[in-house]
């Protein structure tokens, strides 16, 4: 779903290709996938390294957006080429909960339950919602509405993920992923690929100045939203004021860290993410998921071989879920993982 080109000017970079391919030799010996790596103590603070990863379910195109739905007592997630959305849990296994989902990518919870459902998101024609749609009390209903239609009477890219402020507020990401054509597509009606805001009706553009705005997460007391830039591979940060606007971008995370514990192999990129209660973001993409304290420290990394695309957390914090495939997408090439946290 992604372009990834210009992402691999990062491995033109002298010192950090030879760290990382020193690195991915010493790994390479002993690695099964997918598994854990651990690089700070830290850690066993908020987790535990001693729990299996578990592929719960297989064989599907592109899976993206999983989210815990509580009432449902179980995870909701997409297949965005497929146009629908998937339910699980331990107890009932796999199902179809919806089809169609209007080709929908991340989804999240508002703060009254209902399901908000990033919608636009493959082959996009003139007829193609691109848009927030949401679906009011999902534990009894599965008809979408339409939600957050447009910018300024302009469609909107393709709305990617979203993340549900402290006060309410809605922030998103718009790239140009679910357009053939990229930022060349006559469909394209926007100047820019945003980060927004919602609120009260409104959308305001917070930054429009990201090549490709993706994954995108809170900090637990709203003072910092985290952004995944996939076509400049920068994990990003801002402070945001009481209003929930940005204040300032935040020197947060060393990128070359990660670099040196990155598989050749794999595709470079940033896309989902969740953060964890206790501040902890698990960002997907990299060959995997990594584990990022608030203070921007590299915690862990789950290897696997195929792109991360997002992760999720379920309520009580128990596990930790993703979804991952092949790029390009094939039939029968994307699964979703679940990691025991506790």
């Amino acid at each position: 779903m992604k372009n990834f080109l210009l992402l691999f000017v990062f491995f033109t970079i002298g010192t950090i290709a030879s760290a990382q391919n020193i690195n991915a030799k010493k790994q390479k010996e002993n690695i099964t996938f997918p598994g854990l790596l651990i690089f700070s103590d830290e850690f066993e603070t908020f987790f535990s390294s001693k729990n299996k990863i578990e592929k719960i379910v297989s064989e599907k195109t592109f899976l993206e957006g999983p989210v815990w739905v509580e009432t449902l007592n179980g995870l909701l997630f997409t297949d965005i080429p497929e146009n629908k959305i998937y339910f699980w849990n331990k107890q009932k296994g796999l199902s179809v909960w919806l089809e169609p989902s209007g080709f929908a990518n991340g989804l999240a919870l508002d703060a009254n339950g209902n399901l908000l459902l990033m919608q636009g998101n493959h082959h996009s024609t003139s007829e193609t919602k691109r848009q927030i749609g949401k679906i009011v009390n999902p534990k009894s209903n599965k008809t979408i509405t339409d939600f957050v239609i447009n910018y300024e009477g302009k469609k909107f890219n393709s709305p990617n993920d979203i993340a549900l402020g402290t006060n309410g507020i809605l922030y998103f990401t718009d790239p140009v992923y679910g357009l053939i054509n990229g930022n060349a597509d006559k469909e394209k009606e926007l100047s820019f690929n945003g980060v927004y805001k919602y609120e009260n009706n409104k959308v305001k553009v917070l930054i429009d100045s990201l090549k490709g705005p993706n994954g995108i997460g809170l900090s637990p007391d709203g003072k910092f939203l985290y952004v995944s830039d996939s076509e400049t591979g920068r994990l990003l940060c801002y402070e945001l004021d009481n209003a929930g606007d940005i204040v300032k971008s935040i020197d947060f995370f060393n990128l070359e860290e990660m670099l040196e514990h990155v598989i050749p192999s794999t595709l470079p990129g940033w896309d989902g993410m969740a953060v964890s209660k206790k501040g902890v973001i698990l960002a997907g993409g990299f060959g995997g998921v990594w584990f990022i304290s608030s203070k921007g420290v590299l915690l862990g990394h789950i290897q696997t071989p195929d792109f991360t695309s997002n992760t999720a957390i379920d309520d009580k914090e128990e596990y930790l879920y993703w979804t991952a495939g092949k790029l390009p997408f094939t039939k029968g090439s994307s699964a979703l993982y679940r990691y025991k946290l506790k």
